[in-house]
């Protein structure tokens, strides 16, 4: 914690040294909101921006060549230099001529972009590149059909055709962009689909079936010559990204840390499913479950990290219409925006209302990326340990939002932490190793509807589908995992209880075409899709 103050006082040290009056340093941020809170912070008599946004750039008090501090996004980086394979190539960064000495590189860090294109969105394209290139789509046809037929954890090679068909890159996005027109459509979501597919033709890609159907890879964005550059991430020493790009990769150097004590943290633990599909359908008996617990404390103030709003579900508004407490007291930050603030800081009381899982297939382009293995590698085995340290760094950086962040006599401060986590993803079990020295305890603001053996299998089911939506959990996967006998978990499906506690769920026994039930499948994504924002 504290690396904006870490990286405003460095900036003001830099420009007073008499030892250093000719370099300059490159800030690179997440967000352009945080360029104007650093800048302000650090009452920089000159320096300049460099974003996409020409409002954000007026802020600047000095041209780019010419200021010796520039604060610009780490995606007009990574878009500079993919285009010309190197940092020294882009002059737009430099100073007086000359690349910045200092690169700073705030929050988390990879050398490229892990690139998925499910199934879904593979098939979404055929319909509007047709007509412009017809040829090029009986090949995507084909395409589909062989994703379709392959098994998991394939490699499969696609063919360039761009190059075949003299279809490039900047001619797709045109054509998938004239097709939506006048249509009520979203365009953008097409063209990135055209980029993610376009930057894997002519390449190996792994085939990934669980939550959908997935093909895989990734693609480098950041040259080598970017080094050497600092990377303040909080979330260092439990992501796995690093370790694998240390194992592999090489290059990369951890500094010194203090090891932080979170003695003065209690973590409860709500054993339920937190994923956002568990929202749509069971949103209200949750957020019953959050107000009951900020009502334990109504004059102290509490934040509230949630899924974000859906047509289907809005958390914020289902919390309002239950509690009476002065709403000044409650704050609320969507899984997106929970990191990189401390508007909270003052906050001891902080609910984490589900957890943000990602499709698996997206750990493993991560794992792909940050390891620096591509599919043409072969099978990559480390996708699971990248999970659960992605699960780690969204922990830290959302209870790290309120007073957790702070440190008092060389502890944390007391603070209460409410975070809705099924055991079976493993994260219950694993808090501790994240935030050494703390407290872990149940938190049950709502009466159990399930107990014993019934309750361990409702958590399986309902943790695999949180995890990967699309699949169908086999009753035999359950019995042995619960280890039970098969004909004692038939009876435990029968129960009216257990049946209704998943049915809320819009979980049910899925059936063969010959009437044979084959496991439990989340209904709604059955016949839905998996139309939910991330």
């Amino acid at each position: 914690m504290g690396k904006t103050q870490l990286l405003i006082h460095f900036l003001r040290e830099l420009l007073r040294s008499k030892d250093h009056q000719n370099v300059a340093a490159m800030v690179c941020v997440n967000r352009k909101d945080q360029i104007k809170l650093i800048a302000e912070d650090a009452a920089l008599d000159q320096f300049a921006v460099l974003t996409a946004d020409d409002e954000m750039n007026g802020i600047a008090t000095a041209q780019v060549d010419d200021a010796r501090v520039l604060f610009t996004t780490q995606q007009m980086v990574e878009a500079r230099c993919e285009q010309t394979c190197s940092f020294t190539a882009v002059t737009a960064f430099h100073y007086r001529g000359k690349p910045r000495a200092v690169r700073i590189w705030d929050e988390s860090m990879l050398p490229g972009k892990p690139v998925t294109v499910s199934l879904d969105e593979l098939r979404a394209l055929p319909l509007h590149i047709r007509k412009a290139q017809p040829q090029f789509t009986d090949a995507l046809d084909d395409l589909i059909k062989q994703v379709e037929l392959a098994p998991d954890g394939m490699q499969l090679t696609i063919a360039d055709l761009q190059s075949r068909f003299d279809f490039p890159l900047h001619a797709g996005v045109r054509a998938v962009g004239e097709a939506a027109a006048g249509l009520p459509l979203r365009p953008s979501v097409n063209v990135e689909i055209v980029q993610k597919l376009w930057s894997l033709l002519g390449r190996a890609v792994t085939v990934r079936k669980g939550w959908g159907a997935a093909i895989l890879d990734y693609r480098e964005t950041l040259p080598d010559d970017l080094k050497p550059v600092l990377v303040l991430d909080a979330s260092a020493r439990v992501r796995t990204t690093y370790a694998l790009w240390s194992k592999h990769r090489g290059g990369l150097v951890r500094l010194p840390s203090a090891q932080k004590n979170y003695s003065g943290l209690t973590i409860n633990v709500w054993n339920r499913s937190g994923g956002k599909h568990a929202f749509v359908s069971d949103g209200p008996i949750i957020a019953e479950g959050v107000v009951r617990t900020i009502q334990t404390r109504p004059a102290e103030h509490w934040l509230v990290v949630h899924h974000k709003p859906t047509g289907e579900m809005n958390f914020e508004k289902l919390v309002r219409a239950k509690v009476s407490l002065d709403d000044e007291r409650i704050h609320f930050l969507t899984w997106g925006r929970h990191d990189a603030t401390n508007r909270f800081a003052h906050v001891n009381n902080v609910i984490l209302a589900g957890t943000l899982f990602f499709p698996d297939f997206l750990y493993e382009a991560l794992g792909r990326l940050a390891a620096g293995r591509p599919s043409s590698t072969g099978q990559f085995e480390e996708a699971s340990s990248v999970r659960l340290g992605e699960l780690h760094h969204g922990i830290i950086q959302a209870l790290c939002r309120a007073a957790v962040r702070g440190f008092v006599h060389g502890n944390c401060p007391r603070t209460q932490a409410y975070v809705i986590a099924n055991r079976w993803t493993g994260l219950p079990q694993t808090l501790l190793d994240v935030f050494p020295g703390a407290q872990v305890a149940d938190w049950q603001p709502v009466p159990k509807a399930l107990k014993g053996q019934p309750e361990q299998a409702f958590d399986f089911i309902t943790a695999r589908v949180d995890e990967d939506p699309a699949s169908i959990v086999k009753f035999r996967e359950v019995s042995d995992r619960l280890g039970i006998d098969p004909k004692n978990f038939k009876k435990i499906r029968r129960r009216a209880d257990f049946i209704e506690a998943l049915r809320r769920l819009t979980i049910e026994e899925l059936e063969d075409e010959y009437g044979t039930p084959r496991g439990f499948k989340n209904m709604f994504h059955h016949y839905f899709g998996d139309d939910l924002d991330d």
